[in-house]
């Protein structure tokens, strides 16, 4: 569904080949998004097939390349993907949560160590989010407020990961 959402929404601001959804999803997105860009071709055929998009075959240099845009039934999907991610009440999923409700069989010597490496983690990506927060200030104020949302996501993880390191300590 979301990798559906970013590539109709990236055709919503002017048609393009595949290899230019790929690289804005790499370069923009992946700063708050894992979304596969190893398969782009796949849903756009898949996307062609449905309507959503369509597919024009130009020349360059005796080289065939294909540009999609986005269809009107594309524009109402596009919508209709957007109310659905917006009202979403899917609980967002945490990894780390799969190893901890398994903390009765670990070991706090063997996984004190990775709790520490992930708690690093965070906060260079702490550090990270509001070193981009300050260069996106000139931006559209949905991605600053995209940065803030991932900014608190982290604060509450790091208080999280701390109380989680002192219960693991403790543990006899």
């Amino acid at each position: 569904m979301i990798q559906r959402l970013v590539i109709l929404g990236f055709l919503k601001r002017n048609p393009c080949c595949g290899y230019d959804i790929r690289k804005f999803i790499e370069r923009e997105l992946s700063i708050f998004s894992q979304l596969n860009t190893t398969s782009i071709y796949y849903p756009l055929r898949k996307m062609e097939g449905e309507g959503l998009v369509r597919k024009k075959e130009i020349k360059e240099n005796h080289l065939k390349k294909y540009i999609y845009e986005i269809t009107p039934k594309g524009e109402r999907e596009f919508l209709r993907l957007c109310k659905s991610a917006l009202s979403s009440q899917r609980r967002p999923f945490m990894e780390i949560d799969i190893p901890l409700y398994f903390l009765s069989f670990l070991k706090k010597e063997e996984i004190l160590p990775f709790l520490r490496l992930h708690l690093r983690f965070l906060n260079r990506a702490h550090k990270w989010l509001k070193e981009r927060k300050k260069e996106f200030r000139n931006l559209p104020k949905s991605i600053q407020l995209i940065i803030e949302h991932h900014i608190k996501l982290v604060k509450a993880e790091k208080i999280f990961l701390k109380e989680m390191l002192e219960l693991v300590r403790n543990k006899t």
